[in-house]
């Protein structure tokens, strides 16, 4: 039986009966009609239940009421068609055998492998230019829909310009590559392969025309010019169209890549460009305000001589080469600054996975995140941070959906080199990423090997609930407190409870679990974190030996254990699967100092800094190296230069005091330390340092002051075993500091920041501190 209804939802949507006329009725009810049948046409056989209807179209309305809305609206259309237009009870869909419509039809001929078909039938975007005033569901449901009916649109268009080009038919291939252009015509990629096709059909006057038109639309609609290669190809077509050289058919153009079909891992990023959305600056958080505040200090600071020239000894920046790029963090445009989190976690996991591209240099996040919201030419950014490439745009999500715009550009005359926008369901987001490393690898001439293209398309986990959780946890605002800390560590818990198998998720438990062995809460203790931390770090490892994360973690817990062999092995595992990570660096540095090679934490810190030039604590590294190799009047003025950024270096005085005690200026060293305590703070690294260095400058009633308080605070925690030790070793009483070097290592209270061994110099000469080395592991002088 021939349908006796068709609906239409490309283009206009309108439902058509053997006259040709709309036969729902004018009953001011028309449009919700035919959006319900629209939804049932476009969800085929699988149908959709009445509770998922009822949310698209009566989202804020009781369930009983929107259950008797439903009944009516099917009621009513039943009456107006006079026919059983649905199939099903609780799941509904459309009755074939009355009513048919181009989306299923335009669905089958895909599932069949007839992308002709296909294109002949979509005759404009799904349902364009239809709305209905008040059900935002249904608005948000017909945006994805629209966006994913036109990815199949262009995918099918890619593979037929393929099989054009491939046959040698460049004036197919031609016109179907104008119909792509036609769906974004800022997409580079749609422009160079209509330019390219319509060389190869030796139409150079047409390639012209359109590469200037190409010109002027990126111009007006991004406020650049094009990118260099779009740029060569523009000069190639100027150059052909004077000489009117015919290309012989078949053959590909000269001084150009041939045009080849597309693979279907590269049509799907084809099949997913959009006009760019319009870059807006959303209101920040309160503690993204804090790190804002930090980028305008470390512009001023860091961007200057001082750190840009080379001195000696010191490992000079690399120079700017093509194959070296920034991330900027993304724009979150979603509307929600709860979602600040998500876009500034897509922006470092991108530059994740860039790094993985051999031979290209990538930012680390501290220095391309100081640049956010920021109106310094893209030339000036690319120069303080010695890169020829900036990756810039915006994310946007909108329910289970979101858009990523990004934009490639060329730091030498902020041209862009290529542009795209994927409009995809959020749990498509880690092909998204893979998809843009892999147009950034090809845009900059880097060849993608077996290992690597597999580690870009690489997944942490198949649960995209708990990958929000875990961008949450891992926003580095949440280390600034204990409160905040804990908040991290739940994210992380609620994340690992979706998916138990989600490594990174246990790295960082493991990791928040390691912040809070000095907290104060009640139901923690230094030990009991340490053991959590402890089982949460091997648990990332076993689940994922390839992720570095799990592996610095891991040498962190091993470190505060004493255990620095098994430490150092992990964080260089960590640092060969991800060498741009700045942070691994200088925990790598610390297990330097801890066996007594100052040299090698010179390195690590220089590299650091190169990967993260504007990174204050890098900064502050390789100020504590050069105090640590002899050279204190160079370290000191490179932390003098940091104080200030703003918020504050945590570690600012901490490592000016040690600097200080390297020269034995004892009192230099007290006034870098904040003094007289904060009343219910807990005791840390610098009170021990401060009671060390007053002991030593004969303020030894101060100094047992401070004692007291961290004698008092291990009776409670049992934790800061070495930090008395310390506290011991400045008062010269001997016996005590070996008794609490001791039980350091007995229960796992290594504080790394003071990991200076400078300060037992004293003990050296008694035959049990050649004990404690053995024990822990440090080499000999």
């Amino acid at each position: 039986m021939t349908p006796g209804f068709r609906l239409w939802t490309f283009g206009t949507l309108r439902l058509a009966g053997a006259a040709d006329e709309t036969v729902l009725g004018d009953h001011g009810h028309q449009r919700r009609r035919l959006a319900f049948l629209a939804v049932l046409a476009a969800s085929g056989q699988q149908g959709r239940s009445r509770d998922q209807l009822q949310g698209l179209f009566w989202p804020d309305v009781p369930q009983a009421r929107a259950r008797h809305s439903l009944d009516q609206l099917m009621y009513a259309i039943r009456t107006s068609l006079d026919a059983e237009v649905f199939v099903g009870t609780n799941r509904l869909q459309l009755n074939p055998a009355f009513v048919s419509s181009d989306v299923a039809e335009f669905t089958s001929a895909l599932e069949r492998g007839d992308p002709q078909a296909a294109v002949e039938l979509y005759r404009g975007r799904f349902l364009d230019g239809f709305f209905l005033s008040d059900a935002a569901e249904f608005d948000q449901w017909m945006s994805a829909e629209s966006a994913r009916f036109e990815r199949s649109y262009t995918d099918a268009l890619e593979r037929l310009a393929g099989i054009a080009e491939s046959s040698g038919d460049f004036a197919e291939a031609a016109r179907l590559r104008q119909k792509l252009v036609d769906t974004d015509p800022v997409s580079s990629k749609h422009a160079t392969g209509l330019i390219r096709a319509l060389m190869n059909a030796g139409d150079h006057a047409a390639a012209l025309r359109h590469a200037e038109r190409y010109e002027a639309i990126v111009a007006q609609e991004l406020g650049t010019s094009v990118g260099p290669g779009v740029a060569a190809l523009v000069a190639e077509v100027r150059e052909r169209s004077k000489t009117d050289t015919v290309v012989v058919r078949g053959a590909a153009p000269p001084k150009s890549r041939p045009v080849a079909p597309v693979a279907p891992q590269a049509d799907e990023q084809a099949a997913n460009t959009e006009r760019p959305i319009t870059p807006v600056v959303e209101a920040p958080r309160r503690h993204t305000r804090a790190y804002a505040i930090a980028a305008i200090a470390l512009a001023v600071v860091f961007v200057s001589a001082w750190f840009l020239k080379p001195r000696s000894g010191d490992r000079p920046s690399p120079p700017a080469n093509a194959s070296s790029i920034a991330v900027l963090p993304l724009t979150n445009l979603s509307g929600d600054s709860r979602d600040a989190a998500l876009a500034d976690g897509i922006s470092e996991e991108l530059i994740g996975v860039l790094a993985k591209i051999e031979r290209l240099r990538v930012v680390a996040r501290t220095s391309a995140f100081g640049f956010r919201n920021s109106n310094i030419d893209v030339r000036r950014i690319a120069d303080s941070l010695h890169v020829a490439n900036i990756l810039e745009g915006s994310v946007q999500k909108v329910g289970g959906r979101i858009r990523v715009q990004v934009r490639l550009v060329d730091a030498s005359d902020g041209s862009t080199r290529w542009s795209e926008t994927y409009d995809r369901d959020l749990r498509e987001i880690f092909e998204v990423q893979s998809d843009i490393a892999s147009e950034v690898a090809r845009e900059l001439d880097l060849r993608l090997g077996s290992g690597t293209a597999a580690a870009l398309r690489r997944r942490t986990t198949q649960n995209i609930a708990a990958y929000e959780l875990y961008l949450r946890g891992a926003d580095p605002a949440l280390l600034r407190s204990d409160s905040a800390a804990n908040l991290a560590l739940q994210y992380f818990k609620q994340a690992v409870a979706l998916d138990s198998t989600y490594a990174a998720a246990h790295a960082g438990i493991a990791r928040m679990y390691l912040r809070l062995r000095q907290s104060d809460f009640p139901w923690s203790s230094a030990r009991s974190n340490y053991e959590l931390a402890r089982k949460a770090s091997l648990k990332a490892v076993a689940l994922d030996d390839s992720l570095a994360e799990a592996h610095a973690t891991l040498g962190l817990v091993r470190m505060v254990a004493f255990d620095f062999a098994g430490a150092e092995r992990e964080l260089k595992r960590a640092i060969a699967i991800d060498p741009g990570h700045s942070r691994i660096r200088e925990w790598l540095s610390f297990i330097y100092y801890l066996t007594d090679r100052p040299g090698n934490a010179m390195i690590e810190a220089n590299r650091a800094v190169e990967n993260d030039p504007l990174s204050p604590s890098a900064h502050a590294e390789v100020g504590r190296a050069l105090c640590a190799n002899g050279r204190v009047a160079e370290g000191l003025a490179r932390l003098n230069t940091l104080r200030t950024v703003q918020p504050p270096l945590g570690r600012l005085g901490l490592y000016t005091a040690l600097c200080h005690t390297m020269n034995k200026d004892w009192a230099a060293a007290a006034a870098a330390l904040p003094q007289g305590g904060v009343a219910g703070r807990e005791h840390n690294s610098a009170d021990a340092l401060l009671a060390y260095s007053l002991a030593r400058s004969g303020r030894r009633r101060e100094a047992l002051a401070i004692l007291d308080g961290f004698q008092n605070q291990w009776s409670r925690k049992k934790d800061g075993a070495h930090l008395i030790a310390v506290i011991y070793a400045g008062l010269g009483n001997r016996d005590r500091s070996f008794e609490w070097l001791n039980r350091a290592v007995d229960d796992a209270s290594l504080n790394s920041q003071l990991a200076n061994w400078h300060l037992f110099d004293d003990l050296r000469g008694d035959p049990r501190y050649a004990d404690f080395e053995r024990r822990v592991g440090i080499q000999k002088r």
